[in-house]
């Protein structure tokens, strides 16, 4: 059976009966499955690009209980009911990376050896990262750094287990032989997400081109671009 939700999304946006895909059916679903979009619920705006992405909006409630639409990002059948504005941007485009790009002040087609390089010390780093937390409940404060993967911090918030050769033997640096710019500050015992950059080429924030800044957080984007 059709879905009506969606049914009624399709009719607004191509004024016609047709129906709908089975991609918008299934983001549906999704959205129903997350426990805070209603069955039968309304959308509008609906609309598939590339990657097996489904955009829209939903028909929720603000803070005041009156109805309003909002933003949905349906990634691979994973829905998000709060995307950033970035995750809108660049997902819901039908060239994400010409998206990214104007978004980052790149350029990934000729930053492409440089960027990948970032990208994989990242999904390097990650590893002992989430060690170091899961055997200490929080990840290395800014003043220990990443250093305190290779060596036992004494400062901070010293690590209560720590593996005698520790997480990781080096550290890698960036394509152009600096650290990785890494922040972690604590706040009254709640387990804060770490910050990990690369400042580019001239090493100071902010900057396009080469001189951009490349975050860990951009890593789904990137993968995202990749995969398509």
């Amino acid at each position: 059976m059709q879905h009506p939700a969606i049914f009624f999304s399709c009719i607004a946006m191509l004024g016609l009966l047709t129906g709908c895909t089975s991609t918008e059916d299934q983001a549906a679903q999704a959205l129903e499955e997350t426990g805070q979009v209603a069955p039968n619920s309304n959308y509008k705006d609906v609309a598939q690009y590339p990657g097996n992405v489904t955009c829209g909006k939903y028909l929720a409630t603000d803070y005041q209980g009156f109805p309003i639409y909002k933003d949905f990002v349906v990634l691979d059948t994973v829905a998000n009911l709060r995307p950033l504005s970035m995750d809108v941007k660049v997902y819901c485009n039908e060239d994400p990376t010409a998206a990214l790009n104007a978004e980052l002040g790149i350029d990934y087609e000729l930053q492409q050896p440089q960027i990948d390089r970032i990208l994989a010390d990242f999904r390097v780093l990650a590893v002992p990262l989430e060690s170091y937390i899961s055997d200490n409940r929080t990840y290395p404060w800014t003043e220990q750094g990443l250093q305190a993967l290779v060596q036992r911090a004494t400062t901070g918030n010293p690590p209560g287990n720590f593996p005698e050769d520790g997480y990781i033997d080096t550290l890698p640096n960036d394509p152009w032989s600096r650290a990785y710019h890494y922040v972690c500050e604590p706040f009254a015992g709640v387990r804060i997400p770490y910050e990990l950059q690369s400042f580019g080429a001239d090493g100071v924030k902010g900057g396009s081109g080469e001189n951009a800044d490349i975050k860990h957080i951009y890593l789904p984007y990137f993968d995202h671009i990749n995969k398509i």
